[in-house]
């Protein structure tokens, strides 16, 4: 049985931008959707104001609002919906494992004015066995039959670069890999950049070989991969990246070049863990 896209929803306009990704991406893979959103008791105070109905009623609110834009975006997506007295990271958190994808807005009703990131898009990417894409207020003018992705050789690294090739089949697209690094005092950087250049070949070779029907486009950077990644993602349709590289700390859950990411890529952004 195919499982589904999980999809976070909490009646905000980010959470609804989600909405309509995630059923784009549903067509494309010929999967359904589920459409979860958590919610907590009332407070005390709010006991004496609201019903249960009146929570009820707000609740439906929200799925059905979900699933008219899933309806709008594309027609041929079934969607089911689900509430779960819960806080939104734990719900989605539980339902990941049984999900293809896990996605979420970039932040939801509930976040810190100022704060780009909301903590369940954050702590969502973090800890979910699944990959999670984050989806932000970027413009839709996007090409979507481009992928951007980093390579460092890590084990986070190497399963997104694959992921990557994997959504590029998917979609008839073309991937555009970087591997950025930052030059070090040394005698003779050349010689870094030529080796740099060699592991990318070396880590492309055997999804060049398993995917010969999708355009490869890489590079090699003498820049940090935060600012390489941001700039080869403008006008892209996805950006890929593995939750940790090779220089993070190793019970860090996402690294620096994630954490980077969820707050300046300019189009949706994929995060994979290794396992």
């Amino acid at each position: 049985m195919t499982r589904p896209i999980l999809v976070g929803v909490d009646g905000s306009e980010p959470a609804l931008g989600a909405v309509g990704w995630a059923a784009a991406e549903a067509s494309r893979r010929g999967c359904g959707l589920l459409l979860l959103t958590a919610f907590a008791m009332p407070p005390a105070e709010a006991a004496f104001t609201l019903s249960a109905e009146e929570v009820r009623r707000g609740v439906d609110d929200v799925l059905d609002t979900a699933r008219q834009r899933v309806r709008d975006t594309r027609n041929d997506v079934s969607a089911e919906r689900a509430a779960v007295l819960d806080s939104p990271v734990k719900a989605l958190l539980n339902r990941a494992p049984q999900a293809a994808l896990v996605v979420v807005g970039l932040r939801g009703r509930g976040g810190v004015p100022g704060m780009k990131v909301g903590s369940v898009a954050y702590r969502v990417a973090a800890h979910s066995p699944a990959p999670v894409v984050v989806v932000g207020p970027e413009p839709r003018e996007a090409d979507e039959r481009l992928i951007v992705t980093g390579d460092d050789g890590s084990p986070h690294g190497r399963r997104a670069l694959a992921t990557a090739f994997e959504e590029a089949a998917l979609r008839g697209a073309r991937v555009h890999v970087v591997r950025a690094w930052r030059p070090v005092n040394l005698p003779a950087p050349a010689v870094v950049g030529t080796s740099e250049e060699e592991q990318l070949e070396h880590d492309l070779a055997p999804l060049r070989a398993e995917h010969p029907d999708v355009q490869v486009d890489a590079r090699v950077l003498e820049e940090h991969p935060v600012t390489a990644l941001a700039d080869a993602a403008q006008g892209a349709g996805l950006l890929v990246i593995g939750a940790r590289g090779r220089h993070g700390f190793p019970r860090a859950a996402l690294g620096s070049t994630a954490h980077g990411l969820l707050h300046s890529a300019p189009c949706p952004l994929m995060i994979v863990h290794a396992s």
